[in-house]
């Protein structure tokens, strides 16, 4: 259960590691390779319990956590 704002980063942080691609705003069961029916609960109510911890979870990975990413900076 996330019940802290680190706990929020920290999960969206682990996501845009593993599934770089993947918004809160997603519809889970579109995404390429499909998750689980399981895994889109588990992660949909992870979003959620994000959005009640963080105003802008989307604003957080785009200007906090994607800017520190390899991925996302491969110049850095």
């Amino acid at each position: 259960m996330i019940t802290t704002k680190n706990q929020a980063i920290q999960f969206l942080t682990t996501m845009q590691h593993l599934y770089p691609f993947v918004h809160p705003e997603d519809d889970l069961t579109q995404i390429e390779p499909p998750f689980t029916p399981e895994q889109v609960k588990y992660l949909s109510d992870c979003f959620d319990q994000c959005y009640h911890q963080l105003t802008d979870p989307c604003g957080i990975i785009l200007n906090e956590i994607r800017p520190k990413m390899q991925f996302f900076n491969p110049k850095n």
